[in-house]
C-alpha cells in the first residue's frame, strides 16, 4: 500500500489507494493495474500435463511431444505466465535483490489458478533450497509465495522436506545434467500426512526440480503429487 498522490509533488493522507507493483500507477482492484496484466506474457495454450507453452491449444487429453514421450511423476503441472519480461526481472529482483514486495501480487495469480485448476491437493510444498543457500540469500522464494496462499485456502505448509545436498546452480545445465545434479537432493522426515501435495515455486524450468521433488513425495507415500509455479520457462520448439 502507498499513499495516493492527488497532485505532483505533494502527498495527502486523506485517501489511501493500491499501487500496481510493476508501474507505479493506482491498480483497480488489485495489486497489478489493468493495463499491466494486459501486457503480461500470459501462458494460455499450453500442455495438460506438463503445463509448457504450446503454440497452439490441444484436443482434450492430447498432451506435449515430450510427455508423450515420458510422462512426468506429477500429475500436472500450471503456470499461469511464461517467464520473459517483465515476469523474469520480477522474479530476480524477488530472489536476488530481497525485492519482496512482489510476492503478494504473483501470490495472487497463483491463488487464482490454485482455486481453479487443483481442488483435490491437500498441502502446499514450497520447493526447499539447502540451508547454505538459504543463509545466504535469508529467505526462500517459494515459502514466501505459499504463505499468502495458506492464508487465502487454509492449506497447510509442509515443513517436512528438505534438500539435503547443496546442488550447483541449475542456469546453464541441460536435462541430464539437471538430473545428476538434482539426484538424492530431497528427502521427507517423518510420515507424509499429505496424499496429495502442491508443489510450489517461482518458475519451472525444463521441469527436473519439480520431479526429483515429486518423486521422493510419491517414495514417502503421496498418491499423487501437482505443481504450481509462477512461470513456465519456454523450451526449444521441437514439438
Amino acid at each position: 500500500m502507498k499513499l495516493l498522490k492527488n497532485a505532483p509533488g505533494n502527498l495527502h493522507c486523506c485517501h489511501i489507494a493500491e499501487i500496481c507493483v510493476l508501474c507505479d500507477q493506482v491498480a483497480d482492484g488489485g495489486r497489478i493495474c489493468g493495463q499491466c496484466r494486459r501486457i503480461l506474457p500470459w501462458n494460455d495454450t499450453f500442455c495438460e500435463c506438463c503445463g509448457q507453452a504450446m503454440m497452439a491449444g490441444q484436443p482434450p487429453g492430447v498432451v506435449c511431444f515430450a510427455c508423450q514421450s515420458l510422462r512426468p511423476p506429477f500429475e500436472k503441472a500450471r503456470a499461469p505466465l511464461i517467464y520473459d519480461f517483465p515476469v523474469d526481472a520480477v522474479i530476480k529482483a524477488i530472489k536476488f535483490r530481497r525485492q519482496l514486495w512482489y510476492v503478494p501480487a504473483f501470490a495472487d495469480l497463483l491463488r487464482r489458478t490454485l482455486t481453479s485448476e487443483f481442488a483435490q491437493v491437500d498441502a502446499l510444498v514450497p520447493v526447499p533450497l539447502h540451508r547454505w543457500r538459504h543463509m545466504t540469500r535469508g529467505f526462500n522464494q517459494a515459502t514466501e509465495l505459499c504463505r499468502p496462499l495458506h492464508k487465502a485456502t487454509g492449506l497447510p505448509i509442509m515443513t517436512q522436506v528438505d534438500r539435503i545436498r547443496a546442488t550447483s546452480a541449475q542456469t546453464g545445465l541441460n536435462t541430464a545434467e539437471r538430473k545428476r545434479n538434482l539426484k538424492n537432493a530431497f528427502a521427507v522426515s517423518g510420515k507424509l500426512k499429505s496424499r496429495h501435495p502442491l508443489i510450489v515455486d517461482d518458475v519451472i524450468t525444463t521441469g527436473e526440480t519439480c520431479s526429483q521433488l515429486a518423486m521422493e513425495l510419491i517414495r514417502s507415500g503421496a498418491k499423487s503429487v501437482s505443481v504450481l509455479t509462477v512461470a513456465r520457462a519456454l523450451r526449444a520448439r521441437q514439438d
